[in-house]
Parts: C-alpha cells; structure tokens; sequence
C-alpha cells in the first residue's frame, strides 16, 4: 500500500471513530443510553432532566392511543438538543384522564398515583446527579399535579442545591397559541382529536395517523381549556383540514416555547452575584 493509500485509510477510519463518538455524545433519551452512557452524560455537564409525562388515551379513530407519548418523546428529545445540557427520561405513559376513559384502550391513573410515580421517578433523577428537575406534561390531565408536586419536590431538594420546576409553556402557553392561530384563519372549531391535535401527531409520525378516517367529529361543547365533553365519535369538532405543514409550525412553536421557559427558570434560580 503506498502511503497516500495508507493516509488515505487512516483517514477513513478517524472520520468513522468520530462520527461514532458524536453519536454517543449527542444522544439525550435516557432509554436509548447505558448506564455509563447516562453517568458521563451528567458528569460532562448535562445535569438538567426533562421528565416529560404523556398519556395513553384515546382520539377518535384516526389517531393512535399512544398520541401523547410520541409527541412527549418527539418534543423531549427537540427541547433537550435546543438546551444543550439537559437529557430526556424515560416518558411516562400514563396519566388521569376523564371523558377518554370511556373508550377503550384508555389507562387511567388516579392523580395521587401520577404524582406518587413522579415523586420517585424525580427522587431516582436526584440520585443520578441531576441538578435541574423538569416537570413536564402533553395531556391536561397531567398539568395540575405537577405544578403541585413540583414545588414540594423544589423545598425538599433545594438544600442539597437541587432545583425542581414545572415547565408548561410547550404545552397550555403554545396550545393558547394554536387555538388563536386556528380561529384567525378560520378553521372550524376543534379541539380532542381536531386540527391540532392530528397535524402534531401527523409531524410525529405519518404513521400514527389513519389519514382515510379523518372525519367530522361531535360538537365542541366547552369553553377553553377545561374538562372534556366527548361524545359517541371521541372527537371534538372538524379535524378535516389537518396538516402536515401545520402540525410541523405548532411543534416548532412547542419547541420554542419550551425552551424559553426552562433557561428562563434554571436562569432565575442562579444565585445573585
């Protein structure tokens, strides 16, 4: 082998060895990592963790029962890449629901056993050597329980110089945003299953969504955000003008939001200088 041939081959394998460690390095969902992976992650200075909650729950008939956990993994894995020093655990797929667990498929936690499964999971992240606990939910079910929980996790911790916050901008500040955008541009009136709801999902994954079944749903019967009022279809509303295009603007905008929220809170919680 002449040595142009043998630099050459050298070169290969060091480009090879180094796209190898930026795959290490730069993944941040939990699940896919080992333990090692997972401790030099944190010790390289990735000490804040999004524990990003979902639920299993029905959406009519066009959208798969796991609708919140694939947008939670989808929108945990984003905002962590935009932070820069954060990784993703594992998503929770299980929540309180209310008129959806009328339909089958649907798991439903009470709200004292969603929160207890928080408090330990969070307790397991503080053993791991996190500093920064995000709270995080994709199902309005999870939202008041961890705004609660987060603040007792934040007293209990915070002496062991460990912070704990609820983060919901990618979730009730973006979904304000959405309803805004529909209304203006004149989309029909939806919400459980509708416009939104299927073009995220669609972003997510074409796959989760039976596109053939699309259909007009039942009336929207309830003033924003509170309790579901589902009927016989488990859809709210129009779905028909769902997108692609738009489900890839909302998420962009639930990525956005996130983010700015959470520096804002790890920034906050620095000690004044």
């Amino acid at each position: 082998m002449s040595f142009s041939h043998f630099f050459l081959a050298c070169l290969a394998g060091a480009s090879v060895l180094a796209a190898v460690a930026v795959g290490v390095d730069s993944r941040v969902l939990m699940d896919e990592m080992t333990t090692t992976e997972a401790r030099d992650a944190i010790k390289s200075g990735k000490t804040t963790v999004l524990i990003f909650n979902a639920s299993t729950e029905e959406s009519g008939p066009h959208l798969v029962l796991g609708k919140h956990i694939f947008r939670a993994r989808y929108l945990g894995e984003r905002i962590a890449r935009e932070l820069g020093n954060a990784l993703v655990a594992p998503v929770m797929p299980f929540a309180p629901t209310g008129e959806e667990a009328k339909f089958p498929g649907t798991v439903n936690l009470s709200p004292e056993t969603f929160s207890r499964v928080n408090e330990e999971v969070a307790d397991s992240m503080v053993k791991a050597g996190f500093k920064y606990i995000i709270l995080m939910g994709d199902h309005g079910g999870n939202q008041a329980p961890l705004k609660e929980l987060a603040s007792k996790l934040d007293e209990r911790y915070r002496s062991q110089g460990i912070r704990v916050f609820y983060s919901s901008d990618a979730y009730a500040k973006s979904d304000r945003e959405i309803e805004n955008y529909l209304k203006d541009h004149d989309f029909a009136p939806s919400r459980h299953g509708g416009v939104a709801d299927t073009s995220e999902l669609w972003a997510v994954g074409e796959q989760y969504v039976r596109r053939d079944k699309i259909a007009m749903g039942d009336p929207v019967q309830r003033p924003y955000p509170p309790q579901l009022s589902l009927g016989p279809t488990g859809v709210e509303g129009d779905p028909r003008r769902s997108s692609l295009e738009l489900g890839k603007m909302f998420m962009d905008w639930k990525v956005k939001n996130g983010v700015t929220e959470i520096r804002k809170l790890i920034q906050d919680a620095q000690p004044a200088k």
